[in-house]
């Protein structure tokens, strides 16, 4: 019996949160965890250790950066994915350390693919 993967969302309660979760939960086998905080992101990750991270950049640049040193200093095999509201922010999320970095409004199917490379299935 195979175990669903879990991927984590951390990102501030909204419609791209609720958007994202249907989206992953309809097109891939999956379970999805949201949370808005950053602090309640690392207790979630040390208890479940998700197969992926998806992080917004509507948190404040300074934790993400944070967050992502901390999740690939802890756990360099969790990969994390940052979705950015421009091209001008995906240098400075690369360079903190994310696997992958997409700029919001990719198409739903392109974003569902982008995730299963992440998570090799």
């Amino acid at each position: 019996m195979n175990e669903k993967k879990l991927i984590l969302i951390i990102n501030p309660p909204g419609d791209l949160q609720i958007g994202l979760q249907a989206l992953l939960t309809t097109h891939l086998d999956v379970d999805v965890l949201a949370v808005s905080e950053v602090d309640s992101a690392i207790k979630v990750i040390q208890r479940y250790e998700p197969a992926l991270v998806i992080l917004d950049q509507n948190i404040s640049k300074k934790e993400l950066v944070s967050i992502i040193t901390e999740i690939k200093g802890r756990w360099p095999e969790i990969p994390c994915l940052v979705l950015v509201n421009d091209d001008q922010s995906k240098d400075h999320f690369d360079q903190a350390g994310a696997d992958r970095v997409i700029v919001k409004g990719l198409l739903g199917s392109r974003l569902v693919e982008e995730i299963r490379l992440l998570l090799k299935t």
